[in-house]
């Protein structure tokens, strides 16, 4: 049957109606997404497996580091490797010994000439006692410590200078007192060092042949350095003198390691200073001269106590010709 209705026409273009009510599904609000993945996050972290992989990935880091440290040693040299020690502590003083095999000591003023103090301090010298603890005598002339070093870092260290810093900068007037001879320490196989402790620019050096042509051992054309690997020691002997003057001083060291340079100070047994002090070209001067037996001919039964006593007058006037004398009469 005919009809008059007009058609519907379909765009599918969006209505205001569709607009306003919406036909699909709303998208999911960002921060309702953030707070699920967070939590998903925290409960991965809060996982065995997690902590697994941790402890795995830790374990794998410390390895790496390790086989490229040893890497780097085998390609650069050992001194060129950064040290997990300070500088400063590269090098540890084992011991600092007296090792004068035999020579003269100036006993300090303490009273009157031939007093009960300077008797039993060459009691103790003459038997090997103790008698540096106190420092009731000094070196006279010369003296000889041996001084033993180890390494303790890593790499190796390079000990490039020793030098002697006086105390006060200059050393004063000989000392007086009471002169003693007598033998003291042997002297071990090591490094011989000289110094001339009261020279103007004192260094350490080295003798040549038949201790003739001593030569600066770590500077000049001829400069030498002595190298510690870990755990390893080394001793030299340094032989010091005096013509001039009574001097005290300690040794600077310098040296490298890891790359870099460092000092440190090595002093004498205590910490406290090296000493020695020159012979007074005048004997007379002293209180008391005391002497062991092979410093004179003899003439008698030597003395019960092993050495004989003079006064400083006496003994110059005995060798005054510079010829040994008799022994005095006891």
């Amino acid at each position: 049957m005919a009809t008059n209705r007009r058609g519907t026409r379909r765009t599918g273009a969006l209505t205001r109606a569709s607009v306003r009510r919406g036909s699909g599904q709303r998208p999911p609000r960002p921060d309702a997404e953030e707070g699920e993945g967070t939590t998903g996050r925290l409960r991965f972290a809060k996982s065995p497996t997690a902590w697994l992989l941790g402890i795995l990935l830790a374990v794998v880091t410390v390895t790496f580091q390790d086989v490229l440290a040893a890497s780097v040693k085998t390609i650069l040299p050992l001194d060129r490797v950064p040290d997990r020690f300070s500088p400063q502590n590269a090098i540890d003083v084992v011991e600092v010994k007296d090792v004068k095999d035999i020579g003269y000591y100036v006993v300090r003023d303490a009273g009157g000439a031939g007093s009960d103090a300077d008797r039993k301090i060459i009691e103790e010298i003459s038997s090997g006692g103790s008698w540096r603890e106190g420092r009731k005598a000094v070196d006279a002339g010369n003296a000889e410590w041996m001084i033993t070093v180890q390494g303790r870092a890593s790499q190796q260290v390079r000990i490039t200078d020793i030098v002697p810093v006086l105390e006060g900068g200059k050393c004063g007037k000989p000392l007086g007192g009471s002169l003693a001879h007598f033998p003291s320490q042997g002297v071990l196989d090591v490094i011989p060092l000289e110094l001339e402790v009261d020279a103007p620019r004192p260094r350490l050096k080295i003798s040549g042949k038949e201790a003739k042509d001593a030569k600066p051992f770590f500077t000049g054309p001829d400069a030498k350095h002595i190298t510690l690997n870990q755990n390893e020691t080394e001793a030299f002997i340094i032989h010091a003198t005096a013509s001039t003057g009574h001097c005290r001083w300690r040794y600077r060291v310098h040296y490298e390691v890891g790359g870099g340079t460092a000092e440190m100070t090595i002093s004498g047994p205590g910490g406290k200073p090296f000493e020695l002090t020159a012979r007074m070209t005048d004997a007379s001067a002293y209180r008391k001269v005391y002497f062991p037996s092979f410093d004179c001919l003899p003439s008698g039964p030597p003395p019960s106590h092993g050495w004989y006593e003079q006064t400083g007058a006496e003994y110059a006037r005995d060798r005054r010709s510079g010829k040994v004398p008799p022994c005095p009469k006891s």
